[in-house]
């Protein structure tokens, strides 16, 4: 509102007569924009303001004896009302329909149903925030891992979302079993990109192999209670026993065993199961065998 009261202080309004042609006399350059002029202020190109009065979306207040266009500082709210519509990618025909058949009504419903898409999108953007967050984190604590120690962290509370798996130990299973995983965690509408963790009991930690339980990935922090009703989620969060590999999940087996001798070798309280994570991937080393892969496991006091 600020920008159209200065507009008004510099641009006052005039009266204009209609000439023999139909046309109206040329306005005072001081009462009006020119097509240039107007372009310039919204920072797009004259062609914009020519098409959108072809197709009769927006049209100039003014047009003098010589064809040129003229804009009234009344028109810079519509515009720019225009231009936002198009941000958020509302077809030019929906724009059209309503300037054709528009209303106050009608507007109060088209702002009500772009409302709704922006929140929607600021939902979508937030989650990726926190996912690009999360993977700064992830990947600087790949920078700082000291490999094949086993070491004691103190990891913040977070919660969960798990999927139950009871196939195969082979690839194929596993991987069809992450990407439902996957699929499951977008349908939700939770995020665009999320990293999928194993657990893997360690009861079925053998000397030749492994087996996961189940498969989990990360719910949002900003999650209200009712939004995680019906989701199978667990706690993650505590003093925990940890070891970091760089060979990928190639590696993972020899980490198991290592773990477990160490959690017997000291006597250690822990939970029942190991929870698998990848630390780096494709987007920060070269190839499956250099993927940095942590496993950990709580402790008990």
């Amino acid at each position: 509102m600020m920008s159209v009261l200065l507009v008004f202080q510099a641009y006052s309004m005039a009266d204009h007569t209609l000439t023999n042609s139909g046309r109206f006399a040329m306005p005072d350059s001081k009462d009006y924009f020119t097509t240039g002029e107007f372009a310039a202020l919204f920072g797009v190109p004259k062609q914009t303001l020519f098409y959108y009065d072809e197709i009769d979306i927006f049209k100039p207040e003014r047009v003098g004896e010589n064809g040129y266009r003229y804009y009234s500082f009344t028109q810079l709210e519509t515009f720019e009302t225009l231009l936002m519509l198009r941000e958020l990618s509302v077809p030019l025909k929906d724009i059209r329909r309503h300037m054709e058949h528009r209303s106050p009504q009608a507007l109060i419903e088209l702002m009500n149903k772009w409302k709704d898409d922006v929140d929607q999108k600021i939902r979508r953007l937030e989650l990726a925030r926190d996912y690009i967050d999360a993977k700064v984190r992830t990947t600087q604590e790949g920078i700082r891992a000291v490999i094949d120690e086993v070491i004691i962290e103190d990891l913040p509370p977070v919660r969960l979302i798990t999927s139950t798996y009871t196939g195969n130990g082979d690839e194929a299973s596993v991987a069809e079993a992450v990407s439902r995983h996957f699929r499951r965690y977008r349908d939700l509408g939770l995020a665009g990109s999320v990293a999928v963790g194993g657990i893997i009991p360690i009861s079925d930690v053998r000397e030749d192999s492994y087996s996961y339980s189940r498969f989990y990935s990360t719910l949002p922090a900003n999650l209200t209670p009712d939004e995680c009703i019906n989701l199978e989620t667990v706690d993650y969060g505590g003093r925990y026993l940890c070891i970091y590999g760089n060979r990928g999940y190639g590696g993972v087996l020899s980490m198991c065993h290592r773990l477990l001798t160490y959690i017997k070798e000291n006597h250690l309280k822990t939970d029942d199961s190991l929870y698998e994570d990848l630390i780096l991937d494709d987007l920060s080393v070269e190839g499956y065998y250099h993927y940095v892969v942590k496993l950990s496991v709580k402790l008990f006091q």
